[in-house]
């Protein structure tokens, strides 16, 4: 009998130590990735007082971008790029529409927010913080290059996670948490953001992160990864 009551106790204490309101560890599940995005951010100071100089949170703009940064590979980038960057140009993104730098921009999400901002923040911003003309929004050779630069260029993609997040802020002001907020725009930001709240919301959940090569490999949830790195100190 006394045995049975400290058997008892030792197993009630054992689930009491364990924390299972706290999900997976994604900066040990990513290792050596996870920590390679964290020291990128740490190396390009710059990027906090872009997003500043904005009047947005740096944290809370990098957060619905991070988990491009634990997957981006810089020579893959290069190689996948080269070939399509003289397509994009000459015939615009039907015919070349690939993912840029850390970030991961493609040239049709550059071409659609420039637009949407412009139409619910304003040509006045975009011009004056932004230094993007309504003119340079026009689909032919000369924008696409100016266009093209501006998302290869570190600044150039921190500029345009900010116009994202002001469009998103536009059309989706009133939220009940920082995390349904976080977790929404990153989503928005994974699939595409002019999408139906209803589609967006469906596709936070959805496992479809991962890092490896091989389609067996375990996937995640992209909003989950984006707040647990909101979420550390």
């Amino acid at each position: 009998m006394f045995l049975k009551s400290i058997f008892t106790a030792a197993f009630g204490l054992l689930f009491v130590s364990i924390d299972f309101s706290q999900g997976p560890n994604y900066s040990e599940i990513f290792s050596k990735d996870y920590r390679r995005a964290v020291q990128f951010l740490k190396t390009e100071a710059g990027i906090d007082s872009i997003i500043q100089s904005h009047r947005l949170n740096p944290k809370e703009v990098i957060a619905v971008a991070f988990p491009e940064l634990i997957r981006y590979n810089s020579i893959q980038d290069k190689i996948e790029t080269f070939a399509l960057e003289t397509l994009y140009v000459q015939y615009g993104k039907k015919y070349a529409n690939f993912s840029v730098g850390e970030f991961q921009i493609k040239p049709s999400f550059a071409e659609i927010i420039e637009i949407d901002f412009i139409k619910r923040v304003g040509a006045k911003e975009l011009i004056t913080n932004f230094r993007i003309s309504v003119t340079d929004t026009v689909q032919d050779q000369a924008t696409r290059m100016k266009r093209l630069e501006r998302i290869k260029d570190k600044a150039g993609m921190v500029n345009y996670l900010c116009l994202f997040w002001k469009v998103m802020e536009e059309k989706y002001p009133t939220w009940k948490s920082k995390e349904e907020k976080i977790k929404f725009f990153a989503a928005a930001y994974n699939s595409s953001y002019w999408k139906s709240k209803q589609e967006i919301e469906s596709f936070q959940s959805k496992k479809f992160f991962h890092t490896g090569l091989s389609i067996t490999s375990t996937k995640y949830s992209y909003a989950d990864i984006a707040w647990y790195y909101y979420q550390q100190p």
